[in-house]
């Protein structure tokens, strides 16, 4: 399968909030993977009856990445990233979203820090 394409970084996407960077460091990316793994087992393997609806907007890190990639139910997949709905995924397919998913997060965490180091160096200014 071909690899997913991220999408832009953007204000009307979501962001990865402390708590979101409190987990990944306590989990690690290894961790994060896991969780991104069962999430979409659980959610998006099979067409789900309620497609569109079954994906929470927050709480986990991956959760947010799924919205931002456009990859919380089939019809985004479908519509976003060319994945056949009405069939369960393949092996390949699930692991495309996982990786899909999962280099959103550590694209984000990076910036998260990023932002971070220029928010401290900007301080010094006033001291």
């Amino acid at each position: 399968m071909r690899r997913l394409k991220l999408p832009g970084r953007d204000v009307s996407r979501p962001r990865l909030d402390d708590k979101d960077v409190e987990l990944i460091q306590e989990v690690g990316i290894d961790g994060i993977r896991e969780q991104a793994r069962r999430m979409v087992e659980k959610k998006l393997r099979r067409q789900p009856e309620n497609d569109g609806k079954q994906t929470p907007l927050g709480g986990n890190p991956v959760y947010k990445a799924m919205h931002a990639c456009n990859a919380a139910s089939r019809k985004d997949l479908n519509r976003s990233h060319r994945v056949p709905e009405g069939k369960e995924l393949t092996d390949s397919q699930v692991e495309s979203v996982v990786n899909l998913v999962t280099r959103w997060i550590a694209r984000e965490y990076n910036f998260y820090m990023e932002e971070k180091k220029q928010q401290q160096r900007g301080l010094g200014e006033f001291s």
